[in-house]
């Protein structure tokens, strides 16, 4: 199972709306489909609330109408990198091959205390537990743009999620408790 050294993962997150908000993937080539199956969803939310989008991975990328930056995955800096998102995104597509995905990028997010968006299918639902420390969706874009649009707007929601999401990554998944249990 996958587990997480808690000491590298150390929230900066101010849970606040003074700056554009950040939504992220980060992810490889191979799963890039799963980013792409966003676009439609991305392009229509940038339409109704004021976002950027932060891709960290090995791979170029272009988004037009959306506000976007590309950061090239890189083992020193993810974890720095990763601390530059508000919002975490972790779309799945609903099929076989998916239900043996550890779901570790979701992890991740949830380490550094971020509220997670993520496709209700596989292990997800062992991860996250619904509008407690995340929030998953179906595969339909008007889920993704209800739950993004209003993690954008509540920060509030953004700080619960988040701080029992890095609570849970804790009581489940760090390194110390894995170890722990052998």
């Amino acid at each position: 199972s996958s587990s997480l050294n808690m000491e590298r993962y150390i929230p900066t997150n101010k849970y606040n709306n003074e700056k554009k908000i950040v939504i992220g993937w980060t992810g490889t080539f191979s799963s890039k489909e799963y980013l792409e199956s966003l676009e439609t969803m991305f392009k229509e939310l940038s339409k109704r609330v004021d976002f950027k989008l932060l891709i960290i991975g090995n791979f170029d990328y272009e988004l037009e109408g959306v506000d976007l930056e590309v950061i090239k995955w890189n083992e020193k800096t993810e974890i720095l990198d990763l601390c530059k998102i508000d919002i975490g995104v972790y779309p799945l597509p609903q099929d076989d091959w998916v239900l043996g995905k550890s779901g570790l990028k979701a992890l991740q997010y949830m380490a550094l205390g971020l509220p997670t968006v993520a496709t209700d299918v596989g292990t997800t639902p062992m991860i996250i537990s619904h509008m407690i420390d995340g929030w998953l969706v179906s595969e339909d874009n008007e889920a993704w743009i209800d739950a993004l649009e209003t993690l954008i707007k509540d920060a509030g929601l953004r700080k619960k999620l988040g701080e029992n999401a890095r609570k849970r990554i804790i009581e489940n998944y760090s390194t110390v408790k894995i170890s722990n249990q052998y």
